[in-house]
């Protein structure tokens, strides 16, 4: 509903805003007119549901000068697009459509405040000036649609570092689909959003059609951003490569693996003068991302089938472990989630990755815990009171819950702790921060906690690139590398995991940035986690 000019005037500042509802379920509704004419909505006592794990919704909102929020609006539009890919396209991850738009709208009210701070109404000419910039309303001139302005200042944020070029690219996406719904919907914009076309590429059919020849439709746009590409690095600095996949240094991993197995202390957001205990769940985690390859969501959905107290033997007097290195079961044939760039796989592809087995050992021993145990309990108390009060939802679906299993990560609460991704990401950030702000460090840490599956990779890529036979001689190929980290990490697309390789192959071997494998094998004989 528009604002009244009281509130109008009262509104300094204006944001755009994801407000999450959590298990949401949507049931289709019918619509029937009445005698009155009057449309009427009913629905089927026994119909189909859809449940969504978290449906992000978003709103603008509107702050006075003291910043008292004074007004609310949805963005109905927007919202009903994100609605429908979990409805239509059965897209199960929205988070990421829902930022790209929030920080496409985000762009749009800058413009609008630039247009209103120059607006004078006794100057304005509404038939030679510009008028106000509208997300739903285009000019002629392609160049000063809001849409090619912010392709073109999203991909300036990504060149100078401010944004991956992943997410540059992954925002557009999201904003070229809200478009391409709302002509779907029949909405008709005075001068097109951008400029689309389909087409047909004919190709040469299988053995298994009865047809010579198939067609394929592909719809492009020119909203594409181009990055251009570096053959190899040629010794340039690590920060110039992808920020998406920069490994961690030498230096930069022992830091955080400090804060991680030792001190367990960290600053919280907006109290830096204090040290605050790091739960140990939140220790293990990027700990597995490191040293397993693992997706953030698939290190936050082990279980306990998966984790198994590793065999050691007595050598030189010493107990140790009779295989180091472990394997590690994850995806559908494991009982576990697995993730794609589109979100959770919907056949969750099964792999075989690698783990420490001191890690390993680390795992069995906290399942074995009273904390564990405890968190355990009250997981199974939790799925019972959901399945009594009908929220069977939850445990439908490709990555929904099931009760069966036995989480490793369960919250205080005794939920599964892989419904709540977003804990992971705000600890993550604050051992990270507390690693700036403690060690005195020339250049800050930076990196996220899918940085942790990319120094895994590179550091496998150079254990093998490096290794020698018995003659001094490479025994194994870059190709023959390229496949066996493709099938630790789980890569559908060859053409990602090429990307690891050329940062192995191309850095210089002065920097130590790279664990030799004795390290990483040995890299917990000193360390010992505190449950």
């Amino acid at each position: 509903m528009p604002e009244s000019d009281e509130n109008q005037k009262k509104v300094i500042r204006k944001e755009v805003e994801i407000s999450p509802i959590p298990n949401f379920v949507y049931e289709k509704p019918l619509i029937s007119i009445d005698e009155n004419g009057e449309p009427q909505v009913t629905y089927r006592a026994n119909g189909n549901t859809f449940p969504i794990k978290k449906l992000p919704l978003l709103y603008i909102a509107g702050y006075d000068d003291k910043d008292n929020l004074i007004s609310y609006q949805p963005l109905d539009m927007v919202n009903e697009f994100l609605l429908s890919r979990a409805i239509d396209n059965g897209v199960l991850e929205l988070g990421t459509d829902a930022q790209g738009l929030a920080h496409y709208f985000s762009f749009v009210l800058d413009k609008q405040a630039e247009w209103d701070a120059e607006y004078d109404e006794g100057d304005f000419d509404p038939l030679y000036d510009d008028p106000r910039p509208e997300w739903s309303a285009f000019p002629r001139n392609k160049q000063e649609r809001l849409t090619y302005q912010y392709r073109d200042g999203i991909k300036h944020l990504a060149i100078d570092g401010v944004l991956a070029k992943t997410t540059a690219r992954q925002y557009m996406s999201s904003v070229v689909g809200f478009y391409k719904h709302c002509l779907r919907q029949g909405i008709r914009f005075n001068n097109p959003p951008f400029q689309f076309e389909t087409v047909n590429i004919h190709f040469e059919a299988s053995a298994s059609s009865m047809k010579a020849y198939q067609l394929k439709q592909v719809h492009t746009t020119d909203m594409r951003i181009k990055f251009v590409k570096s053959s190899r690095s040629g010794g340039t600095n690590l920060s110039n490569l992808r920020r998406d996949l920069k490994p961690f240094t030498n230096n930069e991993w022992n830091i955080l693996q400090t804060i991680l197995m030792k001190s367990r202390r960290v600053v919280r957001h907006g109290d830096n003068n204090k040290l605050h205990s790091l739960p140990i769940e939140f220790c293990l985690h990027p700990m597995i991302c490191r040293n397993a390859g693992l997706r953030r969501e698939e290190a936050a959905s082990l279980h306990l089938g998966q984790i198994i107290n590793p065999e050691t033997l007595i050598q030189d007097g010493k107990e140790v472990f009779r295989k180091p290195v472990m394997d590690l079961g994850v995806g559908d044939k494991y009982q576990s989630l697995t993730k794609t760039a589109e979100g959770f796989a919907e056949k969750n592809k099964s792999r075989v990755t690698i783990i420490p087995a001191a890690l390993m050992k680390m795992l069995y021993d906290y399942s074995q815990s009273d904390r564990y145990q405890k968190r355990l309990k009250k997981f199974k108390a939790w799925c019972k009171e959901q399945v009594e009060v009908g929220n069977t939802h939850l445990f439908e679906g490709d990555d929904a819950i099931n009760p069966e299993l036995e989480y490793l990560f369960i919250t205080q609460s005794g939920k599964p702790m892989f419904t709540r991704l977003q804990d992971f990401t705000g600890r993550w950030v604050e051992i990270r921060n507390t690693a700036n702000l403690t060690q005195g460090l020339d250049k800050p840490i930076v990196g996220s906690i899918h940085n942790l599956r990319s120094t895994f990779a590179v550091n496998i890529f150079r254990h093998l690139l490096n290794k020698m036979d018995e003659y001094g001689n490479p025994s194994i190929t870059p190709d023959e590398a390229l496949d066996r980290v493709s099938a630790l990490l789980g890569h559908e697309d060859r053409a990602t995991t090429m990307e690891y390789l050329k940062i192995a192959q191309d850095m210089p071997s002065a920097d130590e940035i790279y664990e030799d494998v004795l390290d990483y094998i040995g890299a917990f004989d000193d360390l010992e986690a505190v449950v």
